[in-house]
């Protein structure tokens, strides 16, 4: 029988920009969202401090500058390379790998081995801090919901390993005995003030109840979650995830939008970015949804939300197809006079790039539809090369809208020639 461990990077955000900062050892550490807007990363001294997950970073600004802590704007460059390299590690030391998230993975260990788990878990751990320089937790357990248990505890010793194992009954019901049953994982807000409403308050209260009551009201799902609890496998590693059905490029403005000409560049914007995203992906978009909104936050203001979806005749990923149609989508949704707060485009129905319907009405020759993807992969390939925003079209105004709102913006260390980190 197999053993799953759940590897988990401890505040991966901030401990990438920690990497290339060793005096930001002993400091706290906050990563801020999209145009500096709210937290979305801290490390455990910042955690100490009295920072939270997701605060507008203008309410906690009294906190940081009494605690000095250091500030960053978010960097999903250097991020997702780090990413990649943890998981290329984590490939050589196990059977089976699903990466779960860009800091998460579960990891199929074999048990054919002379050393036992624990030690092969504390082997991973030094492994990816002395080669990445990333501290992780592991969880070991016989499938993933317990190997999540695992690791929410291991996050919790910061002073010791951080390495737990739960594969004995004994072990996991001292475990289940202090987990509030909303931590579980897939057990979600909803469904965890339900278990509470009916006195199952912890994750052994669930582990002991009837599995007949488990299946009427949490459905099958729930029931994997509690035959999981009990220690089957019922959700399996997924080496291979399935492609993307959509992709969505939405942004908050740093100050209210009211012109419907900077509101139309803005728009251009994100159906260039989600037209890249799917076409680097080899996909194509079958419908596209363009939204609107005002701050819901701010009562004194007219609350208004719009959107418009459009259905392609055919499915495409062309660039200025795309942008035809969001731009069309904007004039069917834009109100005068309201001050508007936030705007995305969502494409939807992807499926795999190349396959076109024949419609009546609609006719592509071969050569039209060369030519398309030739401007397309140029238009790829200048913007690979030299950077995001080198080629645009003529109303995105790409540096306005994504160059100017990361003030605290780390260098590329390992994606741009020109910022690799120097040694005196």
């Amino acid at each position: 029988m197999n053993v799953v461990a759940l590897v988990d990077c401890n505040s991966f955000y901030a401990s990438c920009e920690t990497i290339f900062k060793p005096y930001l050892k002993n400091q706290p550490v906050v990563v801020l969202s999209n145009n500096d807007g709210c937290v979305i990363a801290r490390s455990s001294l910042a955690k100490k401090v009295g920072i939270k997950m997701g605060v507008p970073f203008f309410e906690v600004k009294k906190i940081v500058k009494q605690n000095n802590v250091k500030v960053f704007s978010s960097n999903y460059t250097l991020y997702a390379n780090i990413s990649s390299r943890v998981m290329g590690v984590l490939k050589n030391y196990c059977d089976q790998l699903e990466i779960y998230s860009v800091d998460e993975a579960f990891l199929i260990l074999n048990r054919y081995s002379e050393r036992s788990f624990f030690q092969r878990a504390m082997h991973i751990k030094k492994t990816v801090k002395k080669w990445i320089g990333v501290p992780v937790s592991i969880g070991i357990a016989n499938n993933k919901t317990l190997s999540k248990i695992a690791n929410h505890l291991a996050k919790k010793d910061e002073l010791g390993k951080q390495v737990v194992e739960l594969l004995d009954r004994r072990q996991i019901e001292i475990a289940l005995k202090v987990l509030e049953v909303g931590d579980i994982w897939g057990i979600g807000s909803r469904i965890s003030k339900f278990l509470q409403s009916n006195s199952i308050q912890t994750a052994y209260d669930l582990y002991f109840s009837d599995p007949r009551w488990v299946r009427q009201h949490l459905g099958v799902v729930g029931e994997r979650t509690y035959r999981e609890l009990h220690g089957e496998m019922c959700f399996p590693i997924i080496e291979n995830p399935e492609a993307k059905k959509q992709c969505r490029v939405s942004r908050s403005f740093e100050s209210y939008v009211e012109n419907f000409k900077e509101l139309e560049q803005r728009i251009i914007s994100y159906a260039t970015r989600a037209s890249e995203k799917i076409r680097s992906d080899q996909l194509q978009a079958k419908r596209i949804t363009v939204f609107i909104r005002s701050n819901k936050f701010n009562k004194k203001n007219q609350p208004y939300y719009g959107d418009k979806t459009y259905s392609f005749i055919s499915p495409t990923n062309d660039l200025f197809e795309i942008v035809r149609w969001a731009v069309k989508a904007l004039n069917h949704i834009y109100k005068p006079g309201i001050k508007y707060k936030k705007a995305g485009v969502l494409l939807s129905d992807l499926s795999s790039e190349g396959i076109y319907n024949r419609d009546l009405f609609f006719q592509r020759s071969e050569k039209d539809l060369l030519k398309k993807m030739k401007v397309n992969r140029v238009f790829d390939r200048l913007n690979s090369r030299y950077g995001s925003g080198t080629i645009c079209i003529a109303k995105e105004n790409y540096e306005k809208f994504y160059l100017t709102r990361r003030k605290n913006l780390s260098p590329a260390y390992t994606s741009s020639f020109y910022e690799l980190p120097t040694v005196n």
